[in-house]
Order: C-alpha cells, then structure tokens, then sequence
C-alpha cells in the first residue's frame, strides 16, 4: 500500500512565519490603541447591522455584507475585528510577496510596515471599524485574484468568482488587482519575456475583470429583484458608475484621475505632512531613476524598441490604474476608496530590491522606514483624538440625560424628544491644538455625528430610554417642523439655560 507524502517547502513557511510575526507586531503598534479601546464614532455608532443598513447594503451593490456580518456576528467588538483584520493582512503581504517574489525578509518587513500602516487601515478602525474586518477582506481578495491568475493554469479561473465576491463587500477596490498586475508585466517586459506572452497575458486579465465586473452587477440586480429592494443612485453604488454629464466632464474626469492619485501618493494622510511629502518626492524620484536605468538596459533581444514603448506605455497607465474608482465614480472619492494608491511602494521595492549593495537603494529602505513610523504616529493620535471625542460625548451626553429627566411633565421613555442641530456645530466645539488632522471622519469634536448617531449613543453606550423621534433620519418632518418655529429658534444652544425645555408636549433638545 502506497504511503502519501506531503511536500512541505520549508523556506516559505519559514517565510510565512516570519510574514505572520512582523505582520501581526506593525498592526498592534500601529492600531492596537484602537482594537484594546471603545472609540466608536460616526457610522460605527451604528452598533449593531440592523434591517437598516442590511437594506442599504443591497442598496448599493455589497450584498455580501449580510452575510459577513451574519457569519462573524451583528455587533463590532473592536478586539475580534482587530484579530480578524491582522490575520487577514498577514495573509495579503504574503501573497502580494508571493505575487513578486520579493523573499527578502528586509523586503517582507517593508512591505507589511507600509500597507499595514496606511491611512486607509487608519480611517476605518478610527471612523468605520464597524466595516474595518470586511473591507481589508475586500482588498485582500483582490490580491489573492491577481495570485491565482498568474498560476495560468486551471486555478486561473478562480480569478473571476473571487473578484465578484470581493466587488459586493465592497466595490471600490478594483484598482489593486490592475495595479498588481499591471506591475507583473512591466516585470515580465523588463524580464525579456516574449512580448506577444505578455501582450495575451494582459488582454485575457482585462477580459477576467470585465466578466467579473458584469457578472457582479447581475448578480447585484437579482439578489436586489429577490429582496424586491431597488438599487440606488448613492455615491459609489453601482448605479452611478461611469455617469458623466458630457463628454467634457469625461476627459477632466480623466485628467483629475492622474493629478489626484499624484496628490494622494506625494501628500498622503499622515503625521508631518511636508516632511512626508519630501520622502514621497525622494522615492518617486528614485523610482523613476532605476525604471530608465532598467528600460535602457534592456537589449539583446528583438523588437527593442517595442519592448521600451510597452514598457513605457504600461508605465503611463498605472497611475489610472491604481486611481480608477475616482474616475468610475466621476471624483467621489475619500480615504477608505484610495487603498490602492498604496500598490505603488510595491513597485519602488521590487526596484530597489535588486540594487543591494548601492547606496541609492540603502537610502531609500530608510526613508520607507521613516514613512511608515510617520504612519504608525498618524494613526496613534488618530485614534487618541477618537477617544476624547468619545469620551466627551460620554460626559456631555449624560449630562443632557440628566437636565432632561428634570424638566416638568418629561416622561422617560414616553415623552417625544427633538433633537435641534448638533453638538459638532454647537457652542461646545473646542478644536485642540494639534488635533487638527484631516481625511474622512476627522473634521469633528465629539463622536456623534448625526441625530440618528445621538440617539444609537444614548441608547448604547448611557443606556439611557429616550423616545428621540428623530432616531433614525438627521432631520426627521417633526424635527424640521419644529426647528422653524419662532420659540425654538430663540432658544439658546446647549449648555445655556433654556436649551432644553417642553414645548407642545414635546421635549425639545437644541445643540445648535
């Protein structure tokens, strides 16, 4: 009887060690404040996946987001979204490592301490870590299609179902599979790989994706007709994809497409904004020194000249490449859709890589280093600003409970209660010095960003029974019938006197 033997290749699971241990120590230094601490804020106030935002996940195309919620649970303890999301980033550096052949462990440490800290991980556990587990989920899946295309063999298939499956969680990170493997040719090219291979190689990815992409929208369509829920025209639904007013507005939308990935890439979301946009400047610089020293070097082979232009060519479109969600979505574009951007440290290292002993490439491991400490301060602070804002509305809000359970005739639980404006526009705002980070989510001062959002924080986190009848809408018809009235008007704002009172057996709440 023949005895099974298992192939076990020991150097890339010493890889994979290594991978998982660097991987799992940047996220904790860069984010562990976040996953040890309650910080919810803004969308992640919505606490639990309710009917609500199940039906406006279907809405815009990311009907697997139930399912991943059902799966894992409704409620986002930070804690296991943090564990999930380390484990899911150690899977991505090793594949994207796998994918390039960077076995370098000085390559491997660059690679996790540059993607595990960029401002897109940072936003969404700061202001979305109610989707952080799934979205990194997302852009990983792009990874892994890019890895299973390249096998070009049976398992190349396996690109298409996975790149569905990654466009409905969430359907923004199409740039990181064209950016990954647009990298691969211009490797292959530089390679002197028979140009025709890399020609039909690229043309067969392009028809992958586009199957991909028409196979997610049918599927959106029918899972929407099954819940009989209409898909919506809300920024980056599927719906408004590629909804240009002219041929005009196309051609800026281009144009900006290329300006704001060059903007997004030299002054990325991070601590020391011109110190970082000066290491930005360097590395690019250097990257496109060595891209001319690799192109002109190429010789020996046929066609040279078609080599350099496709070279050359593929170069040019990289920046639409790792960019396109803004030119998909005609410009509505903010921090979590960019992730992509991030690809192009990939390809400085895989240039660097080869240049071990010139002090040009030394140099520029040192300012990837320093890039990624100023990500991992970025995202600390970030997170320390969160919890002040929470702790803030923790403070206020209770406050507010307590004045309101004084008012003559208020009923807890019973009384309708009217939120007036909001604490983030109201005589309370204190902007602290040095807390004055941009990016999305990071513009305000206490945690509740809407009345719907003050009420889920009154109800979860006081454990306050508040009968707010704008919980569910920012301004509900009562609340703007009310806001117009002259007596509301001349209310003060909280915490003056007289900014919480009954009127018409109402109680009426105004923050500004």
């Amino acid at each position: 009887m023949s005895k099974f033997k298992l192939k076990i290749n020991k150097k890339e699971i010493e890889m994979l060690k290594f991978t998982a241990i660097i991987t799992a120590l940047i996220m904790i230094v860069a984010h562990g404040f976040c996953y040890f601490n309650l910080l919810y804020s803004h969308d992640s106030l919505i606490i639990i996946h309710n009917d609500f935002n199940y039906n406006n996940s279907l809405r815009i195309g990311r009907f697997l987001i139930p399912v991943w919620t059902y799966i894992r649970g409704e409620y986002y303890p930070p804690l296991l979204i943090g564990v999930i999301s380390i484990i899911i980033m150690i899977l991505a550096i090793y594949f994207i490592c796998k994918i390039f052949s960077l076995d370098k462990k000085r390559d491997v440490f660059i690679v996790a301490l540059l993607l595990c800290t960029c401002s897109t991980i940072t936003f969404l556990n700061a202001t979305y870590i109610n989707y952080s587990d799934m979205y990194i989920f997302a852009f990983f899946l792009q990874i892994l299609a890019v890895y299973f295309f390249q096998k070009n063999n049976q398992l190349s298939l396996l690109t298409i179902p996975i790149l569905i499956i990654s466009f409905a969680i969430y359907n923004c990170y199409l740039g990181v599979s064209l950016g990954l493997y647009i990298g691969l040719l211009i490797k292959d090219l530089l390679n002197k790989v028979d140009w025709k291979i890399v020609l039909k190689k690229g043309i067969k990815f392009v028809i992958f994706v586009i199957l991909s992409l028409i196979l997610y929208i049918l599927c959106s369509k029918l899972v929407s007709y099954l819940c009989n829920i209409s898909l919506t025209n809300e920024y980056n639904s599927i719906n408004r994809a590629l909804e240009f007013d002219n041929f005009s507005a196309l051609i800026k939308c281009f144009k900006d497409t290329y300006t704001t990935y060059f903007v997004y890439f030299l002054v990325p979301f991070t601590f020391h904004i011109k110190i970082a946009y000066i290491l930005h400047m360097f590395v690019a610089l250097v990257a496109i020194y060595l891209m001319i020293k690799k192109t002109v070097n190429i010789n020996r082979v046929r066609n040279t000249k078609l080599y350099v232009f496709l070279i050359i060519l593929l170069c040019l479109v990289i920046p639409f490449a790792l960019n396109v969600i803004y030119f998909i979505t005609d410009g509505i574009v903010h921090g979590l859709m960019v992730f992509a951007i991030n690809i192009t440290y990939i390809y400085i290292i895989c240039l660097i890589s080869k240049e071990d002993k010139s002090l040009i490439s030394k140099t520029t491991y040192v300012v990837l280093i320093i890039i990624g400490c100023l990500n991992i301060a970025y995202s600390n602070q970030i997170y320390e600003k969160r919890k002040m804002e929470f702790d803030s509305t923790m403070n206020i809000l209770n406050r507010v409970v307590m004045q309101a359970e004084t008012v003559d005739n208020y009923e807890p639980g019973k009384t309708e209660v009217i939120l007036i404006g909001n604490l983030n526009n109201g005589s309370l705002v204190d902007e602290k010095q040095g807390f004055d980070y941009t990016g999305i989510g990071q513009s305000y001062f206490f945690a509740t960003t809407s009345n719907r959002n003050t009420y889920r924080f009154i109800r979860y986190f006081l454990g306050a029974n508040m009968n707010i009848v704008n919980k569910n809408l920012d301004t509900s018809p009562i609340a703007k019938e009310y806001s117009k009235k002259d007596e509301v008007k001349q209310m003060p704002s909280y915490p003056d006197k007289g900014s919480i009172k009954m009127i018409d057996n109402y109680l009426i709440i105004k923050f500004s």
